[in-house]
């Protein structure tokens, strides 16, 4: 009584890139079979994108400001507690009519792009010289709009903050927001669908000229 032979292991992975390449093959029929179809089916998903993210991506600018009189400090903006820029700063002598010492002054400005709506913003200031303040405040940023706010670095008291009024930001004479969204989206997706097709015919290049060159019995 013979036993049966036992089947060789399959390889780790052969069955999932054996599902992979017919899904492949599969997609590229179809594609072939209905090219209109398949444009016509990337073309609204592209735009699909590109609006909910123009719809979503309402963005203003907030625009920090402070003269300060260290010789050197950190400054820290947060918004709604995430930290959105903190940078070192240092102050020089100042003279009046130059010749008169005025003291140590310095400015920082930063931008920092938010999203419309309202925002809760936290500066911090410390320097070596002992000097530990932070003050918080509440604005409302429009769409497409830039609010200033002015810091005040008291010495001898608590962190000043004032908004000190907002513009609108003139748009971009630049293509329609479709036409950007969309152009990247296109590309992005025309690039992997090129990419994945090389990488098959790259794969299955050799198996094919194996084929057509080996002698017909």
């Amino acid at each position: 009584m013979s036993s049966a032979t036992p089947n060789p292991p399959v390889p780790a992975g052969a069955s999932w890139q054996a599902s992979a390449q017919a899904a492949l093959q599969r997609a590229i029929a179809l594609i072939r079979k209905h090219p209109l179809g398949f444009v016509g089916i990337t073309a609204a998903t592209v735009f699909a994108i590109a609006l909910v993210m123009h719809l979503a991506g309402g963005n203003a600018t907030l625009k920090v400001q402070m003269q300060h009189s260290f010789r050197s400090a950190q400054v820290s903006v947060w918004v709604d507690g995430d930290l959105a820029c903190s940078e070192h700063v240092v102050g020089s002598e100042r003279r009046r009519f130059g010749l008169l010492p005025a003291g140590i002054g310095g400015n920082f400005s930063r931008m920092v792009s938010v999203s419309a709506g309202r925002h809760t913003v936290k500066v911090r200031v410390t320097s070596d010289e002992g000097y530990d303040n932070s003050g918080t405040t509440i604005g409302d940023f429009p769409q497409d709009s830039q609010v200033n706010l002015q810091v005040i670095a008291r010495r001898s008291g608590d962190l000043g903050m004032n908004w000190q009024g907002m513009s609108t930001l003139v748009p971009d004479s630049g293509p329609a927001w479709y036409v950007k969204y969309g152009g990247s989206l296109l590309m992005t997706a025309v690039g992997s669908l090129v990419s994945a097709v090389m990488a098959y015919i790259v794969k299955e290049l050799p198996n094919l000229l194996r084929r057509t060159s080996a002698p017909k019995a």
